[in-house]
């Protein structure tokens, strides 16, 4: 039993022990980063695409350029709404159940609130904390 509780308090302060490298580990790799942006930011040439690259010694860095396109829906809602005949070709009903109502329902009926009470499923999730 003694070398279970000597193994076991080892074991827990190595995990403490990297967990703690690994932190600090990051945190110095994230600031050495945002120096190494900042260079290349500066320093740096636009080549294809946009990319912004810096070359020192046998290393080449590069600011990737990253473009995305998303949808402005409340914009396009706005102009579809001008025209009433437009927004009737472009909008659809959608029909969901709404969580609130049937919460509502079963307010003042017990045999209706032990039914809905079957809808809720029991999700269980673990942390490890130390």
């Amino acid at each position: 039993m003694e070398e279970d509780l000597t193994y076991e308090l080892r074991l827990i302060k190595e995990y403490q022990s990297a967990k703690d490298m690994a932190d600090s580990s990051k945190k110095r790799a994230d600031k050495l980063k945002k120096e190494l942006v900042e260079i290349v930011d500066s320093k740096g040439y636009e080549g294809e695409n946009g990319h912004v690259w810096y070359e020192v010694g046998d290393h080449k860095l590069k600011r990737e350029r990253r473009v995305s396109k998303t949808f402005n829906s409340a914009e396009c809602e706005a102009w579809a709404r001008q025209d009433k005949l437009l927004w009737e070709q472009v909008s659809e009903v959608v029909q969901i159940l709404s969580e609130d109502k049937v919460l509502a329902l079963a307010w003042d009926d017990p045999d209706v609130q032990n039914k809905i009470m079957d809808f809720y499923e029991e999700r269980i999730t673990w942390a490890f904390k130390l």
